[in-house]
């Protein structure tokens, strides 16, 4: 016995010192790189307990052997692949799935489950949805980097009697996982007219909140209009507009899933959320975030334009009580004790930040943002500087841009350097002394 075992234990050893078994082939593995087109899905309500939904993910995989997504909070059911031979593994909230080696359009189908998540985290138990910035995989298998754009379709079927659903429509340009959406409520829809680019403008509402939403929305055609002519024509299809939606007590403002953003039902009737909401169809939507360092491309830009709008459709007096309220926020903002008070609002780097984590998420990005272009509007004049936002939009819609580069097209277009008072505004703590003298 003890001669048997010193013979096998060599083997044993020179067994053990073989390289690692080949993966099998058309195994899948982590790969973000494959180029997806388009997102359809099919959402059944129908049981509370029990909600399904199926994604159809069209992907152009370019000669790439996997593609990945994020399906942190789905529970799957079952992934149809283009081809028998190929494989899918989920790891770690992540699917990722075998693609065929030619090159061209593939469309992978994932049959799931979902839940009613946390709060602004995916679907809410008040029937609507909202997965900014980063939450999407608890809501259809996603690319959830601002970067990363698609089309979408989405259709919901299944609400309770009584209820309608309002959700994305088949989008005609790339944009964000974040933009798709849906909300669910007795919703009554009201027409509001037709923008000069042709856009049909509509409002929904519960029956009870239409004197309120109508009251938002008074010069929402018009705020619409404007943007069309002043940034390009409106991105996302004929149609757009807002959807009220419950997000819970103490929760005020909107969110841009175009063509349809959702309003809180305590801002319905605020006509700034919505000229902020409808500029997030050129700026954050339109054109994405390459990076979250860049947030204020979004979110400053969105908050003049809000202003600026309402200064030019509907007068110099609403103008003014918008900066008003602008300038009272800055000042609460930078108050003494107020942590916002250190906040750098565009950070250096390019993925190097958490959005939420690292607390670049605040009102103090949209202000001060909003007031670096004043700033600049004040320099070169507020026509000069339309005429720069418009050209750099319609070079980029559709695409991921940098902060960096929005400064560079104002320079070129107005021969104004607006870097000193980026540096000022934006990469500086808290503002320029005097900035409030006027």
């Amino acid at each position: 016995m003890h001669a048997r075992l010193i013979l096998v234990t060599p083997l044993l050893a020179a067994l053990c010192a073989c390289p690692p078994a080949a993966p099998p082939p058309n195994a899948p593995e982590e790969n973000w790189q494959s180029d997806l087109l388009r997102t359809d899905l099919a959402v059944d309500l129908s049981d509370p307990d029990a909600l399904r939904a199926t994604a159809t993910l069209l992907l152009d995989n370019s000669g790439q052997p996997a593609a990945s997504f994020d399906v942190r909070g789905l529970d799957i059911d079952a992934v149809v692949l283009p081809s028998p031979d190929l494989r899918w593994e989920l790891e770690d909230g992540r699917l990722d799935v075998a693609l065929p080696r030619d090159v061209g359009p593939v469309s992978v189908e994932v049959t799931y489950g979902f839940a009613v998540g946390e709060r602004f985290e995916g679907f809410m138990d008040t029937g609507a949805t909202l997965t900014w910035p980063y939450w999407c995989g608890n809501l259809f298998p996603c690319r959830p980097h601002p970067s990363d754009g698609a089309r979408f379709g989405v259709t919901v079927s299944g609400a309770a009697e009584g209820l309608v659903t309002i959700s994305t429509a088949d989008s005609v340009t790339d944009a964000p996982a974040y933009q798709l959406a849906w909300a669910t409520g007795p919703y009554v829809r009201t027409e509001l007219g037709v923008s000069v680019g042709g856009t049909a403008i509509a409002h929904h509402a519960p029956a009870e909140d239409l004197q309120n939403a109508n009251a938002g929305t008074a010069d929402l055609v018009a705020i619409f209009s404007w943007l069309e002519q002043t940034l390009g024509p409106y991105p996302f299809g004929p149609e757009a507009g807002a959807v009220q939606v419950d997000w819970g007590a103490g929760a005020f403002g909107g969110m841009e899933h175009h063509p349809v953003w959702h309003v809180s039902r305590s801002a319905m009737g605020d006509a700034t959320v919505h000229a902020h909401e409808a500029a997030h169809g050129w700026f954050g939507d339109g054109v994405r975030l390459r990076c979250w360092e860049d947030f204020v491309l979004s979110e400053g830009t969105a908050t003049y334009l809000a202003a600026r709008a309402q200064q030019v459709v509907v007068g110099a007096t609403r103008g003014d009580a918008v900066w008003a309220g602008y300038d009272d926020e800055l000042r609460l903002m930078t108050s003494v004790g107020l942590s916002n008070r250190d906040r750098v609002v565009w950070p250096a780097g390019c993925g190097d930040i958490d959005v939420l984590e690292d607390g670049l998420f605040g009102r103090i990005v949209y202000i001060k943002g909003a007031w670096f272009f004043r700033q600049v509007a004040d320099a070169v004049g507020a026509e000069a500087l339309d005429a720069a936002l418009g050209a750099f939009t319609r070079d980029a819609v559709g695409s991921d841009a940098l902060m960096a580069g929005l400064l560079d097209r104002i320079r070129t277009e107005t021969g104004f350097d607006p870097e000193p008072l980026a540096q000022q505004w934006l990469r500086t703590e808290g503002v320029p002394a005097g900035w409030d003298d006027r």
